[in-house]
């Protein structure tokens, strides 16, 4: 690619991505914000007007110190869109958004995954994903995947994961991510559910905060069993997401359970279902709002958000938390955090899925090197 293409399709998606960001911007606004001049700006955003992808809106009120009134330029809302999975033991959920976080569309069906038959589940499901979508007659920027384990989110494997009975690393870029045109991008569930705060709330600026993510699965080929529940955590730092030294933040392990060879999060009685047994799932809670709160109060942090299948436990949670806040604190204070459910409730995971697709497409301006295993497509690679 010669560098003045290369540099004008670079440009090209640092305007979607402003546009993105701040809604609506004038011609002069978006040359002042990328250090453009308004002749390249003009040029740019022509193309991206014939192409559909951006519109032309109503005029914008003159400045204070007068002259002319400017048009207003957005992005068509109608042009993208993304795909958010959350891959679960049992089922699945799967949507589509628009870049505003529009719903668009979401299905959840019950459907076994496992370590031996993931590869080729994963792939049908894409497949036909995308074939059902493709009346929408939008532009596919990518499909983010959640998934329960411990995963190198920048490069692409699964190390463990108990749910699905990963016990070796699996090149998830190798074996599912390179057979598709499209970024397939996976991640962490609860990290997943972190980008859908970050993303979809970036103007708000969210800095430091903590996703609580708790379900309640159960393996798909023993159906007759109870649902056991499952908590993940994704840590927000200075509006990044924190995966830790060796992607492994956020793998949760009670400090109550001593048992070094346990492979429950939470120590559950033989015989107990947290998901049957009110005064089970309350001390179940409670635990894990313990660890909470010592989490919360030596990071700091200042936000906490909770989602997953939050109806069993949503009357009763927050204040349990800033109870264990309180008592957990030198001096007595829940630190004024503030405590809610995740707007994006049982999607969670899906959601924020599609919002990783979303930072890694839209804000990704560098070319993606053909050697590389890596999965990071820049949005300006559509474009071409």
């Amino acid at each position: 690619m010669s560098e003045p293409r290369r540099s004008r399709l670079i440009n090209s998606s640092r305007i979607i991505h402003r546009l993105w960001i701040e809604d609506q911007l004038s011609r002069a606004d978006l040359a002042i914000r990328l250090g453009l001049t308004k002749s390249s700006i003009s040029n740019i955003v022509n193309d991206l007007i014939s192409l559909g992808i951006v519109i032309e809106n109503e005029v914008l009120e003159a400045s204070p110190k007068g002259g002319r009134r400017a048009i207003g330029l957005t992005l068509n809302k109608a042009y993208f869109h993304v795909i958010g999975i959350e891959i679960r033991s049992d089922s699945y959920t799967a949507l589509s958004i628009d870049l505003e976080g529009k719903v668009l569309f979401s299905q959840t069906k019950p459907k076994g995954f496992t370590a031996k038959t993931f590869r080729l589940e994963v792939c049908d499901l894409i497949e036909s994903l995308c074939k059902s979508l493709e009346g929408m007659q939008r532009h596919l920027l990518g499909i983010g995947i959640g998934f329960s384990g411990v995963i190198d989110a920048e490069n692409q494997i699964i190390y463990r994961s108990v749910s699905l009975d990963f016990q070796q690393p699996f090149d998830f870029q190798k074996e599912i991510a390179s057979h598709f045109p499209f970024p397939v991008i996976l991640e962490n569930d609860a990290n997943c559910g972190a980008w859908g705060e970050v993303v979809f709330q970036r103007k708000q600026k969210l800095k430091n905060f903590l996703f609580v993510l708790i379900e309640f699965w159960k393996r798909y080929e023993v159906q007759t069993a109870s649902p056991q529940p499952t908590i993940g955590l994704g840590f927000g730092f200075d509006g990044k997401i924190y995966r830790g030294s060796s992607s492994q933040a956020g793998e949760f392990k009670s400090v109550c359970n001593r048992e070094a060879t346990s492979l429950q999060q939470v120590q559950i009685p033989d015989g107990v279902s947290v998901s049957e047994d009110g005064e089970a799932l309350h001390n179940y809670i409670q635990e894990i709002c313990q660890n909470l709160a010592f989490l919360i109060n030596t990071l700091d942090i200042g936000h906490v958000f909770i989602g997953g299948t939050i109806e069993p436990f949503a009357s009763f949670m927050p204040d349990m938390l800033r109870k264990e806040l309180k008592a957990n604190s030198l001096i007595q204070s829940d630190g004024n955090c503030q405590i809610q459910f995740s707007s994006l409730g049982y999607d969670a995971v899906s959601f924020g899925a599609a919002a990783l697709v979303l930072d890694k497409v839209l804000m990704n301006l560098e070319p993606l090197n053909e050697n590389s295993a890596k999965q990071a497509v820049p949005l300006f690679h559509l474009l071409s």
